[in-house]
């Protein structure tokens, strides 16, 4: 899923710890040829060029792949619970109908 984020003054700046690894991936990115780089702007319509930027970018992303999971786990979890009652209730239905049909 596409988002069009645009920068806006941040409200308050995080340190957050960079392992090597991390720092490669930063430096990939950072080149408009690597195939990294080609791959965060098919997934981001904003992707600056400052590693700020970036790591803003790989951020958003992350956020929304927490939410969609959260979302795609309330569903199952909405699911389940509706699915659980709806089946007691048809059972209910079903004794009442089949006890309606003996006074006939």
């Amino acid at each position: 899923m596409r988002h069009n984020y645009a920068m806006t003054a941040a409200a308050r700046r995080e340190s957050i710890p960079l392992t090597d690894d991390d720092l490669a991936v930063l430096e990939r990115l950072s080149q408009s040829s690597s195939l990294e780089r080609r791959a965060l702007e098919q997934l981001s319509d904003e992707v600056g060029e400052s590693k700020a930027a970036l790591l803003h970018a790989l951020l958003v992303l992350g956020i929304d792949a927490v939410r969609e999971r959260a979302r795609e786990d309330g569903y199952r979890e909405l699911q389940a619970s509706w699915d659980a009652g709806d089946e007691q209730e048809i059972r209910t239905a079903r004794r009442r109908q089949i006890a309606s049909w003996g006074d006939e």
